[in-house]
């Protein structure tokens, strides 16, 4: 696959690798065993937590720019999807981008996002300043001016999952606010509603809450309701679809 390079980006707060006393977390919790097992070329990138979605896609076009692939495919997980369709946008001018493929993005925005700006959220004021240039990127209002301004190209195939929950099936820490979006936008993963998720090609929902997504599970394991689910088979799947040719 030496002609086709993926590159994971991850979400709002993530951090693409984290050292703590001497071991490695990685925001994709599994993803670099899939890649090699899959014998794909794969790059996650490192962005800046308090910038906006402009500033994190001008990071990862240096990071193309030093990929020799012919082809990129970038999968976005949460913020991270927009970040893949601005770059497709406005920073490949070799047209190097041939697949975007989001997980679990907010392509129109999270009302989350517009309730903390408007100081509504329990989250204190001074943090909200400190990351107000990428929560304002991910508030329904802003969504609108984006999606106008970063048109889909025609030469680049958009594909887009997206992953939700019910209530019951929700861990504590995401209860209400799956409760404040499924008011608003109906089915959700706690952050993100299905119908945000939506964009280009939608492949599936899948039964996760929104950290589920990338790896991590923040409830007991339960059979029952296929917890914690598998987010590698979720990782295969993507990239399985990205080699496709569009037909």
């Amino acid at each position: 696959m030496a002609d086709t390079a993926f590159i994971f980006l991850h979400g709002f707060l993530g951090r693409a690798e984290t050292t703590l006393v001497g071991k490695t977390f990685e925001y994709f919790r599994g993803l670099r065993a899939v890649a090699r097992d899959m014998n794909v070329d794969l790059t996650v990138p490192q962005m800046r937590s308090r910038v906006g979605i402009e500033a994190r896609a001008l990071m990862v076009r240096d990071v193309i720019s030093k990929i020799p692939s012919a082809d990129i495919v970038l999968v976005g997980n949460s913020m991270g999807g927009l970040v893949a369709r601005q770059v497709a946008a406005h920073h490949d001018p070799d047209h190097r981008v041939r697949t975007v493929a989001t997980i679990c993005t907010p392509h129109r925005g999270s009302p989350l996002a517009d309730r903390a700006l408007a100081g509504e959220s329990r989250v204190p004021d001074f943090i909200i300043g400190l990351l107000e240039d990428a929560i304002r990127d991910l508030s329904v209002v802003s969504a609108v001016d984006f999606n106008a301004a970063t048109p889909d190209r025609d030469d680049v195939e958009y594909l887009s999952w997206a992953c939700a929950r019910p209530a019951a099936e929700m861990p504590r820490w995401f209860k209400a606010r799956e409760h404040y979006i499924f008011e608003r936008e109906g089915s959700n993963d706690g952050m993100v509603s299905v119908e945000s998720a939506k964009w280009g090609t939608f492949i599936a929902q899948e039964r996760a809450d929104h950290v589920e997504c990338f790896g991590w599970s923040p409830a007991k394991a339960d059979p029952s309701i296929q917890r914690p689910f598998d987010s590698q088979a979720l990782w295969r799947r993507v990239i399985a679809r990205c080699l496709q040719t569009p037909t």
